[in-house]
C-alpha cells in the first residue's frame, strides 16, 4: 500500500488518520457537551465562532508554511494542540469543571489544527511526483474514510467517558508531535515562499492570497470541486430530511424467520453505511484497476456515476433502488476523487502550495453552508427539481475539471518546465 512513497508522506498519512479520527470522534461530542451546559442556541453560536476561527487560522497556517516551512508549522500546531487537549481534559475533570475553560481550550485546539492542515497538504505535494500522486491520494482517501467510520463509532459509544477520551486524545497528539519532531524533514522547495519582514507579514500574506485567487486554472478547479462537494454533502442534509419526512415504513426483506422493516431514518443510516463500506473495501483496489485509465476518463465516468446516484436518491422512496443508487454514487466517488486530488497537486504553484491548499480547504466549509440551503429550497420545490439541480451541479463540475485537465495536458505537451500558473509570487 505504501510502496514507493516518501517517508514524509507515510508519516503524514498516519498522522492525518489520527487527527481526522479525533475530529470525527470529538467534535459532535463537544457540541453535545456545550448544548447540555448552555442550551442548543448558545452551542450553535459557539460552534459558529469555532468555524470562523478555523477559517482564519487556515489562512495563517498556509502563509506560515510557505514562509517559515512545513515542518516548523506542523510542530507549532501539533505541540499547541497537545497543550489544548490537556487543558480540555483538566477543565472537564472533577476538580475543575469549568465549561468556559473547556470551550477556550477547544477554540485554541480548533485553530491550531487548522494551522496544521495546509502545511500537511503541501508536504504531501512536495514529497510526491505526478507519477505516484494518484496512488498517494487513493491511500489518503481510503484512510480518511476509515477514520470517519471508526471515529464515529467510538465517539457514539463512549460519550459518557468524555474526560477519558480527551486524555486519550492528548496522548495521541503527543505521539503525533514526537513523530513529527523525530522523523519528519522539511520539504519546502528551496528558495520558495515570499520574503517578508516582521512589519509587512500581514500585507505579504494578503497579497499572496490575492494572487492565488487570481489564478484562473486553480479557480476553475476550485469551483468544479466545490460543485461536486455541494452535491456530496446533500446525503447528510436535504436527503436525510427528505427520507425522514417522505419515506414511509417499508419491509426491506422477509426471510421467513427474519423480517427487517425500515423507516426514513433507518434508510438514511443504511445509505451512509453502504457508502462508507464500499469506500473502505474498494478504494485501494480501484487505484490498481484504474492505473492505466486517463484522468479525463476517470473524471467523466466517476462524476456521471456520482451525479446519477444522487439524482435517484433525491427522488426515490424504493428501498432497494435507493441502496443501488448509493452503491453507484459511492463507486463514482471512488473513481474520480483520487485523480482529482492529484490534478489539484499538479496545478498549484510550488512557491505557494500551502496558500493554495488553505484556499482549497474553504470549499468544504462553503459546501456545508449550501447543504442547509437545499433543505430550505426543498420546502418550496419538488424533489424532482432538487434532483435536476444535482444534475446541473454535477455536469458543470465535470466541464470545469475537464477544462483544467486540458490546460494541464497542453502545458505538458508544450514541454513547459515552469508550473502552469504564476500566482503566489510577491
Amino acid at each position: 500500500m505504501f510502496e514507493g512513497m516518501d517517508r514524509n508522506i507515510k508519516i503524514r498519512i498516519g498522522v492525518g488518520f489520527v487527527q481526522r479520527f479525533l475530529d470525527v470522534m470529538l467534535i459532535p461530542l463537544m457540541v453535545i457537551y456545550f448544548s447540555q451546559l448552555y442550551g442548543a442556541a448558545t452551542a450553535g453560536a459557539l460552534t459558529m465562532i469555532a468555524a470562523a476561527v478555523a477559517i482564519g487560522c487556515t489562512f495563517l497556517g498556509g502563509h506560515l508554511s510557505d514562509v517559515r516551512g512545513r515542518r516548523s508549522t506542523l510542530l507549532v500546531g501539533e505541540a499547541g494542540s497537545l497543550v489544548a487537549f490537556v487543558g480540555m481534559a483538566l477543565a472537564n475533570s472533577s476538580w475543575w469543571e469549568s465549561g468556559i475553560a473547556v470551550y477556550l481550550f477547544y477554540l485554541a485546539n480548533t485553530g491550531l489544527i487548522a494551522i496544521v492542515r495546509p502545511a500537511s497538504d503541501a508536504m504531501v505535494i512536495d514529497a510526491s511526483d505526478p507519477e505516484n500522486r494518484k496512488a498517494v491520494y487513493a491511500v489518503i482517501y481510503w484512510s480518511t474514510n476509515v477514520a470517519f467510520v471508526v471515529g464515529a463509532l467510538v465517539g457514539a459509544f463512549l460519550y459518557s467517558s468524555l474526560t477519558e477520551l480527551l486524555w486519550a486524545a492528548a496522548v495521541a497528539t503527543a505521539v503525533v508531535a514526537a513523530v513529527t519532531w523525530l522523523w519528519v524533514t522539511e520539504t519546502k522547495p528551496e528558495g520558495s515562499g515570499p520574503a517578508e519582514t516582521q512589519r509587512n507579514w500581514l500585507g505579504s500574506m494578503l497579497r499572496g492570497y490575492v494572487d492565488v485567487l487570481k489564478d484562473p486554472v486553480f479557480a476553475k478547479l476550485m469551483l468544479g470541486i466545490l460543485l461536486f462537494t455541494c452535491v456530496q454533502v446533500q446525503l447528510s442534509s436535504y436527503i436525510a430530511v427528505r427520507l425522514a419526512e417522505e419515506f414511509s415504513p417499508q419491509r426491506l426483506f422477509d426471510l421467513g424467520f427474519w423480517q427487517l422493516d425500515v423507516d426514513g431514518v433507518n434508510m438514511f443510516g443504511i445509505l451512509r453505511s453502504i457508502s462508507c463500506f464500499l469506500v473502505v473495501c474498494l478504494a485501494l483496489y480501484a487505484r490498481k484497476l484504474l492505473a492505466k485509465t486517463s484522468d479525463g476518463r476517470q473524471q467523466t465516468a466517476g462524476t456521471l456515476m456520482f451525479t446519477a446516484g444522487y439524482m435517484v436518491v433525491a427522488v426515490s422512496n424504493d428501498p432497494w433502488l435507493l441502496i443501488a443508487a448509493a452503491a453507484v454514487f459511492a463507486l463514482g466517488e471512488i473513481v474520480c476523487s483520487p485523480s482529482r486530488q492529484a490534478l489539484l497537486a499538479d496545478v498549484v504553484h510550488p512557491d505557494a502550495r500551502s496558500k493554495y491548499m488553505a484556499v482549497y480547504q474553504l470549499q468544504f466549509r462553503v459546501a456545508l453552508v449550501v447543504g442547509p440551503l437545499f433543505i430550505t429550497l426543498g420546502t418550496q420545490v419538488s424533489s424532482v427539481v432538487i434532483s435536476l439541480l444535482y444534475a446541473v451541479f454535477g455536469l458543470c463540475s465535470l466541464v470545469l475539471v475537464q477544462l483544467v485537465i486540458r490546460d494541464r495536458d497542453a502545458g505538458r505537451a508544450a514541454g513547459a518546465q515552469a508550473p502552469l500558473v504564476t500566482a503566489g509570487k510577491n
